[in-house]
């Protein structure tokens, strides 16, 4: 039994793990910006001395050590959550529920976060898969009839996403004439994509912990926007514990 946890635990602790590197990879495809993504290549290529000069390598060096960290820091981030959500799902969640489909979603929630923070951007190449595994999900409770605060029908689940999605445009739409980039195309897709998996009523519980968070760390950072995901990601497994605990 504790070889089989620790095996899981490593498991978990890989997914995680490699969130970041896929994330890397996967910024090549979807730059911040083109010209500055074209201008940074050209600088670096014909920067002759780039291998002769010690801010160079000890640059290089610094971001290799902060990488390899971040890609521990997922890795154990992962380990632990899903480690606790295996515990706690014959208690608190319905047996009957495959738990490979939350993990999926806490995936290409991760996976958003990761990207959207470095880039500012989301591709849809996240969200659409995960607005599949969200009506997934409901689906399987309606046919299996898995009967849980946590879950909805695939009704709801349809109905939450449109109307998630409307919301999250209007709300884009009056950000946008006062910042046009608070408030993208991507964390509407993100988080109509969410409300697919945790209703329209849900919703309202995790866009009131990320506006929260925006809150304090604007006033923290004196910033004035922030990426959406990485908030979005974090009052969502705060929501889902605070759910699965009966709290709210």
């Amino acid at each position: 039994m504790f070889t089989n946890k620790i095996l899981l635990f490593g498991l978990y602790f890989s997914t995680g793990f490699f969130i970041p590197v896929l994330s890397r990879f996967l910024m090549k495809f979807y730059p911040c910006s083109m010209h500055s993504y074209f201008g940074d290549i050209l600088k670096f290529y014909f920067n002759k001395n780039r291998y002769k000069t010690k801010l160079y390598n000890n640059k290089r060096n610094l971001l290799k050590k902060q990488y390899f960290y971040n890609k521990l820091l997922w890795g154990f981030g992962y380990g632990i959550l899903f480690t606790t959500l295996d515990t706690l799902a014959p208690i608190y969640i319905n047996k009957s529920y495959p738990l490979i489909l939350l993990y999926i979603i806490l995936f290409l929630l991760g996976f958003s976060a990761n990207i959207d923070a470095r880039c500012k951007l989301i591709p849809d190449i996240i969200t659409f898969p995960l607005l599949l595994t969200c009506f997934l999900s409901a689906v399987y409770n309606t046919n299996y009839k898995v009967f849980s605060p946590l879950f909805i029908s695939s009704f709801d689940s349809i109905f939450s996403a449109i109307a998630g999605y409307t919301l999250c445009f209007i709300l884009a739409l009056m950000f946008y004439f006062k910042n046009p980039h608070s408030f993208g195309g991507g964390d509407v897709k993100l988080i109509s994509a969410i409300s697919a998996f945790t209703g329209i009523v849900n919703l309202s519980w995790i866009l009131g912990f990320s506006f929260l968070f925006a809150l304090v760390f604007l006033t923290l950072k004196k910033e004035k926007y922030l990426a959406l995901a990485p908030l979005t990601f974090t009052s969502f497994i705060l929501w889902l514990f605070l759910k699965v605990l009966y709290i709210i």
